[in-house]
């Protein structure tokens, strides 16, 4: 049997597509998309964003975005937090978290996420108007936060996820002993 692809709608940054009578939404520009979790001093930095698709007043997320054409995902990275946060940081400064596919169901995108960490009296430059705001969150209170439900955005909860489970790999390796022979 031929499975047949179709395009159902299109527009510059998505296309619904239809396949044997199952649709999801294709992103061809998200394969080099990043999500960063910007870490300044001992806090999380988070933007504080209107999603109309949400029909919330405020979420809060990392900043993430579409890489342009013939960049990487890594400098895709460095320029959304530049441009959301106005935060700059060298690329290859980045640390690489992992992949986050938002919807397997029903999305053909899949995000690299990063961590960025600042010293506590890093310099804010110019960012654009796409959020609202920012917000601080000390990450001893960041599990409370997390409990509370006031981070409910998929790429933040899983470059969160991989911060965390790094943490505890890194803590892990530490405590290893080599026997004494």
């Amino acid at each position: 049997m031929e499975v047949v692809l179709m395009v159902v709608y299109e527009n510059p940054w998505f296309r619904v597509m239809r396949e044997d009578g199952f649709h999801f939404v294709d992103e061809p520009t998200s394969k080099q998309g990043a999500a960063v979790l910007p870490l300044v001093g001992n806090s999380l930095w988070l933007l504080q964003m209107h999603r109309p698709a949400q029909k919330m007043a405020m979420t809060l997320e990392v900043p993430r975005g579409y890489a342009h054409e013939g960049e990487t995902s890594r400098r895709c990275a460095a320029r959304e937090l530049q441009e959301e946060m106005g935060l700059s940081i060298d690329p290859r400064s980045l640390q690489y978290l992992g992949k986050v596919r938002p919807n397997t169901a029903i999305m053909t995108a899949c995000i690299d996420l990063y961590v960025a960490r600042f010293h506590g009296d890093v310099v804010v430059g110019q960012r654009d108007r796409e959020a609202s705001g920012l917000a601080s969150i000390p990450l001893e209170r960041l599990p409370i936060w997390l409990g509370e439900g006031h981070v409910q955005d998929g790429f933040t909860l899983a470059a969160l996820s991989y911060y965390f489970a790094a943490q505890r790999i890194t803590a892990a390796a530490s405590q290893v002993t080599t026997p004494v022979a």
